[in-house]
């Protein structure tokens, strides 16, 4: 198992905020997962300066 995912950008095609992160955030909290939305200094894709960390709780991951 990987010790950290990141999954980039989180904006649609349309450029809006995706409806399915804080969904997607809650089901892996519920499992035991950790998730942060870190904001990075590049943008591949308008307003897609975000994205989405997962971790497990208590695994050696940098801040």
């Amino acid at each position: 198992m990987a010790e950290e995912v990141r999954v980039f950008p989180l904006v649609t095609l349309a450029a809006q905020p995706s409806p399915y992160v804080a969904a997607v955030c809650q089901a892996l909290g519920d499992r035991g997962l950790m998730t942060q939305i870190q904001s990075v200094g590049y943008e591949l894709q308008k307003g897609g300066n975000q994205m989405l960390r997962i971790f497990r709780c208590g695994a050696n991951h940098p801040a």
